[in-house]
C-alpha cells in the first residue's frame, strides 16, 4: 500500500508541474452544487479543494503568493459518473487540475460556489502599513472565476479570523461578523460593498452548515445604567434579517452568556455563573426561558476550560470532549484520548493519534475511515458521500498536511474500513524514496 501511494503521488506530483507556471484556463463544470463549505466544494463531476493545510501562525514573509506556495494551492479533481476518480494502471489519480495558486486550507477555510465563480478565505497578505509587520492572522475573502481566471479580493477582517456564513437563497449572499460587526455581503455579478446589519456585537453563532437562515442571534455588552446598578453579565439579541430589527431576549441578569451553537432550531449556549458554567439549549420557537434543555453538569471551573468541541447531533443528542474522553450527553461515547471532528446523520467522527473514525452514537458500531497517524484536528469536511480531510503522509520529511478524502456511503470493505485515497499533489521530498 505504501509503494502504490508513493507512486501514485509522483505521478500526481507530474501532473502538478504541468499545471504549474502561469494558470491556465480550465473548462467551465457545470452541474449541481452538492455541497459548501470548509475547504472543499463540489459541484457535478468535479470536486474543488485546498491542496493542503497550513496554519497560518507558521506563515512569514511571501509565504501566500503565487511564486511561493507550491503545492498549498487550490486544486479540482474530475471524477467519474458515480463519484469515484478515474486511475491508471499505476493506480495514479488523473484528471487533477491546479485552479490557483492561493492558500486555502487553513484555520479558517471557507470555500463556496455561487454561479460561476469559486469563493474562499486565505490567509491575509497584507502587512500592517505602521510596522510593516505580517498579518497571517487576519483573513481575506477572495472570489475567482471556475475556470481559475479572474481573481479578485473582496474583504480583508479586521480582526483576527473573523466568522463567514453562506445564505443560499435566490440571491445568495455572507454573513460576516469581523470587528464588533456583523455585514452582509450580496454576491453579485458586480460586488457592492458590505452592508452593516448590526454593530458592537462581543460575539454571534451561524449554523455548520451553510443554508437558509432567519436570525441572527448574539450578544452584546451591558449598558452604564446596569453596570451601575450592580448587574454584571451580557446581553442576549436575535436579529431578524427580513424586517432588519432587533430584540433583547429576556432580562438582565448576573450571568454571561457564551453562544456555542445554533443548530436543529434550537440555540445552544454557555451560563456562567460564580465562576462555574452549563451548557444549555433553548428551544428557538418558544419564548425566551422555556424549553431549556441544560446538556453538562459543570464546564469551566475557576476560568478553566474542562468540556471543549461541544457538538449538537440532532434535538435530543449531543457530544463534547471532557477529560480526554467524548461522551454522548451523560453518558462517555470514546474512552480513549480523541478529537470530535464532525457530526454528520447518526454518526459522529473522531480522530486520534492512530486515524480517523466513523461512529454510529445509537448502536456504537464503529469504523476506520483511515489509518492515517497524524491528522490535523478540525480540518475534516463533508461533502456529498466523501468526508474530507488532512493528514501526513507514512512518507513525510515535512511538516505538510495533504488533502484525503475517503466515501463513507459505500458497503464496509473488510474489517469495517472504507475507501481512503489521498488526491493530492506532494512534494518531491514528503514521496516514498526507493530502497
Amino acid at each position: 500500500m505504501k509503494k502504490k501511494l508513493g507512486i501514485l503521488c509522483a505521478l500526481v506530483l507530474c501532473l502538478c508541474f504541468i499545471f504549474s507556471g502561469c494558470s491556465p484556463k480550465l473548462n467551465l463544470p457545470t452541474g449541481e452544487v452538492s455541497s459548501n463549505g470548509g475547504s472543499v466544494v463540489v459541484i457535478g463531476d468535479y470536486v474543488y479543494y485546498a491542496n493542503t493545510f497550513v496554519d497560518y501562525s507558521t506563515l512569514s514573509g511571501d509565504d501566500n503568493t503565487e511564486n511561493t506556495t507550491k503545492q498549498n494551492a487550490i486544486y479540482r479533481v474530475k471524477t467519474d459518473e458515480y463519484g469515484y476518480t478515474e486511475k491508471d494502471d499505476e493506480d495514479a489519480i488523473l484528471n487533477i487540475e491546479k485552479v490557483y495558486s492561493k492558500i486555502a486550507g487553513f484555520n479558517n477555510s471557507n470555500m463556496f460556489i455561487c454561479g460561476n465563480y469559486l469563493y474562499f478565505t486565505s490567509p491575509n497578505v497584507h502587512k500592517e502599513q505602521k510596522t510593516g509587520n505580517d498579518r497571517f492572522d487576519l483573513t481575506t475573502l477572495f472570489r475567482i472565476k471556475l475556470d481559475g481566471t479572474g481573481l479578485k479580493e473582496i474583504y480583508t477582517t479586521k480582526t483576527i479570523q473573523g466568522k463567514f456564513y453562506l445564505v443560499t437563497e435566490e440571491n445568495p449572499y455572507l454573513l460576516i461578523f469581523d470587528d464588533s460587526k456583523i455585514v452582509k455581503l450580496e454576491l453579485k455579478e458586480n460586488l457592492s460593498s458590505p452592508k452593516v446589519l448590526v454593530e458592537n456585537v462581543l460575539d454571534t453563532v451561524f449554523p455548520s452548515k451553510y443554508g437558509l437562515i432567519n436570525e441572527i442571534y448574539y450578544t452584546t455588552d451591558i449598558n452604564e445604567d446596569d453596570k451601575n446598578a450592580g448587574i454584571t453579565g451580557n446581553y442576549l439579541y436575535k436579529y431578524n434579517i427580513a424586517n432588519n430589527q432587533s430584540t433583547k431576549l429576556g432580562k438582565p441578569t448576573q450571568q454571561t452568556i457564551t453562544l456555542v451553537a445554533y443548530e436543529f432550531g434550537n440555540l445552544y449556549y454557555k451560563l456562567l455563573v460564580d465562576g462555574e458554567a452549563c451548557y444549555y439549549s433553548q428551544k428557538l420557537t418558544s419564548s425566551w426561558g422555556a424549553n431549556v434543555t441544560q446538556w453538562t453538569v459543570v464546564g469551566d471551573v475557576d476560568g478553566t476550560d474542562s468540556i471543549s468541541q461541544f457538538t449538537p447531533i440532532n434535538e435530543n443528542n449531543v457530544v463534547y470532549k471532557y477529560d480526554s474522553k467524548i461522551y454522548l450527553n451523560y453518558e462517555i461515547l470514546v474512552s480513549e484520548d480523541a478529537n470530535i471532528e464532525l457530526v454528520d446523520g447518526d454518526y459522529v467522527y473522531y480522530s486520534n493519534s492512530d486515524g480517523l473514525y466513523k461512529l454510529s452514537y445509537r448502536d456504537k458500531k464503529e469504523q476506520t475511515v483511515a489509518e492515517q497517524k497524524n491528522i490535523q484536528t478540525g480540518s475534516c469536511d463533508i461533502a456529498g458521500e466523501y468526508v474530507y480531510f488532512y493528514a501526513k503522509l507514512d512518507t513525510n520529511t515535512t511538516e505538510t498536511y495533504y488533502a484525503f478524502r475517503a466515501n463513507i456511503k459505500t458497503p464496509e470493505l473488510g474489517e469495517g474500513r472504507v475507501r481512503c485515497e489521498c488526491i493530492a499533489t506532494v512534494l518531491e521530498e514528503d514521496l516514498e524514496k526507493e530502497e
